[in-house]
């Protein structure tokens, strides 16, 4: 009897020892590679992309150009299959210029996914349409599932998408939305106020560029990768409507700052025409708290992407958004 309570004492203590060894993230480190993705019968021209994985590596810092991106450049990745994050940056123009954003500017949030033990595939959309950028987030996962560093990483059913800003709007379209340019330029003609939203919109509908069109048509339908989980930061969201995000029944996690210039339209309609009721969270601060804190050259270029108010703390909001992020897709995925 005793022998036998020991052998179970034993097997508990071998199972909370590995549970507890899977639940410890901070044993794993964020690596990051970039790869170019030819162009095909979705894309026309080949597009970079990053790639940010855990790795059993020390961590380290890469510098491309004025940023310092906060993984190992080139490192092993961990074993095991891993979840997946598509990400889609933002993209709307700043100062009337069209920047076209980066994954850049996303890397402290995407860094912490990886050190959590997610694979996070971030396109650099350039100044591609919202419906281009779709097919660059479903060409990219292609090419990092054919790469040999990934292949045999990849868990191919645990799949997210995470959309940033204009980002969101790709996000749900890849997802099976479809967005409605209609209702874009009829919020924009009702709302000249909120330059925001209608200066940074889906490509050839951006307010004041000389293709928008009032007769535009909806986008088409693009073949879905159906991920299982989405998480939106203040998200473009007024070109979807009711019938045009039938077809998202995934779980939303939507974060929505209370100071955002972006019409606060966009997350109240996405509230109102999901089919399920997303998790809508509040956090301080304005449009871009998501992103990084800005390398100076950056900030003298684009002050509008950097700058808080004084009570914001940008590393400390966006640290618990990280977390709350990678909670949310550990448990949808």
């Amino acid at each position: 009897m005793r022998i036998r309570l020991l052998r179970l004492a034993l097997a508990l203590l071998i199972a909370a020892v590995a549970s507890a060894a899977q639940a410890q993230p901070a044993s794993l480190h964020a690596g990051i590679a970039r790869l170019t993705v030819p162009a095909g019968d979705d894309v026309a021209e080949p597009f970079d992309a990053l790639v940010w994985y855990p790795t059993p590596e020390t961590e380290g810092v890469w510098r491309v150009g004025p940023f310092r991106l906060p993984a190992r450049h080139g490192a092993k990745v961990v074993t095991g299959r891993l979840p997946v994050v598509l990400l889609s940056h933002g993209g709307g123009p700043t100062d009337g210029k069209p920047t076209g954003g980066s994954p850049m500017q996303l890397g402290e949030l995407s860094a912490s996914l990886a050190r959590r033990g997610f694979i996070v595939i971030a396109p650099f959309h350039g100044t591609a349409r919202s419906a281009e950028r779709v097919a660059q987030l479903r060409s990219a996962f292609g090419t990092v599932m054919a790469d040999p560093r990934f292949a045999d990483r990849i868990d191919a059913n645990r799949l997210g998408t995470l959309g940033f800003s204009l980002g969101g709007a790709v996000a749900l379209e890849l997802a099976g939305g479809q967005s409605d340019v209609k209702a874009f330029n009829v919020y924009c003609a009702e709302h000249p106020e909120d330059a925001m939203t209608c200066n940074g919109g889906p490509g050839e509908v951006r307010a004041g560029a000389s293709v928008r069109r009032s007769d535009a048509s909806p986008s088409p339908p693009v073949t879905p990768l159906r991920p299982k989980a989405i998480v939106l930061l203040d998200p473009l969201g007024v070109p979807f409507t009711r019938d045009g995000l039938s077809d998202v029944t995934q779980p939303v996690l939507l974060y929505r700052p209370r100071q955002s210039k972006l019409g606060e339209a966009n997350a109240r309609g996405l509230t109102g025409a999901l089919p399920r009721l997303p998790q809508l969270q509040f956090v301080p601060g304005g449009h871009f708290i998501f992103t990084d804190t800005c390398p100076p050259a950056l900030k003298a270029e684009a002050p509008i992407l950097c700058e808080d108010a004084p009570s914001i703390d940008r590393a400390a909001i966006r640290s618990e958004v990280a977390a709350k992020v990678a909670t949310f897709f550990r448990d949808n995925l």
